[in-house]
């Protein structure tokens, strides 16, 4: 099979995925309605947070109200890209591997990773993709002078900000594997991902060059944003061309690795 049939197999799949999600999601509609302003009120309190923040200073790490707005609806826009590919199936991945649906999942003839993590789309989060879209491009149009060619940069800083994000997550759920019931990874997760929450020029020192370089939540939205607020790095938008590569090269690893130690629900 072409690597050109393997794509168009796997968006056939991705397809039948978002068909299913669809429908399950708008079957309770009343619980959609809920779900949607569920997170609605979320990232309000997120931009919340940091006006009332500016109204005690006027410069947080190096940006100012106007730029930080840029950076929250950056981060909330990627978020909700995250919140609709994939986090439904990793909620649930502690609990394949507890009950023993693992075992289905892992036979079925397509790559493992794949369907562990694209089996279900959240379809409440699809507003809010809009929303967070429609928020970014207000902030910048509030910045002077700003220069919207630099949204070209986003093709290939976003991608990298989902990829830190997608195998951060995959790879704490692996590990899920070895001891099998660790919700407590769960609660390393969102701690963790708390710190990408928050512009790296508040950090100083080594832990700035852990969030970009060793555990690389800066990708996230902080140099994102950086590309879209300051004059372009170029070292940052290689760091973003590179990051994707080396992180699913370890992922993969990892998870083939994990899975030695998978005792199926039949064994």
């Amino acid at each position: 099979m072409s690597l050109w049939q393997k794509i168009l197999k796997y968006l056939s799949i991705y397809r039948a995925f978002f068909k299913a999600s669809f429908v399950a999601d708008l079957e309770y509609r009343l619980n959609f309605v809920v779900l949607v302003i569920g997170e609605f009120i979320w990232y309000s309190t997120q931009l919340i947070l940091f006006e009332v923040l500016y109204r005690h200073t006027k410069i947080i790490g190096e940006w100012d109200l106007h730029q930080m707005r840029v950076f929250i609806f950056l981060i909330l826009f990627i978020d909700s890209i995250y919140m609709i590919l994939w986090d439904p199936n990793f909620s649930a991945f502690t609990d394949n591997v507890r009950k023993g649906s693992l075992d289905l999942l892992l036979m079925k003839p397509i790559n493992s990773m794949f369907m562990l993590s694209s089996q279900r789309i959240s379809v409440s989060h699809i507003p809010c993709f809009f929303i967070t879209f429609g928020g970014l491009l207000w902030a910048l149009n509030q910045l002077p002078d700003f220069n919207w060619f630099k949204l070209l940069w986003l093709i290939f800083l976003i991608p990298a900000g989902l990829s830190v994000i997608f195998c951060g997550r995959f790879a704490l759920n692996s590990t899920s594997i070895i001891f099998t019931r660790a919700d407590f990874l769960q609660y390393v997760w969102y701690s963790l991902f708390r710190l990408g929450l928050r512009p790296d020029a508040i950090y100083s020192g080594a832990l700035r060059i852990i969030l970009i370089f060793i555990v690389p939540f800066a990708m996230v939205a902080s140099i994102p944003a950086r590309i879209l607020l300051e004059p372009t790095t170029y070292w940052m938008i290689l760091w973003a061309l590179v990051l994707p590569f080396i992180l699913f090269s370890l992922l993969r690893r990892y998870w083939k690795f994990c899975l030695k130690y998978y005792s199926s629900a039949s064994s």
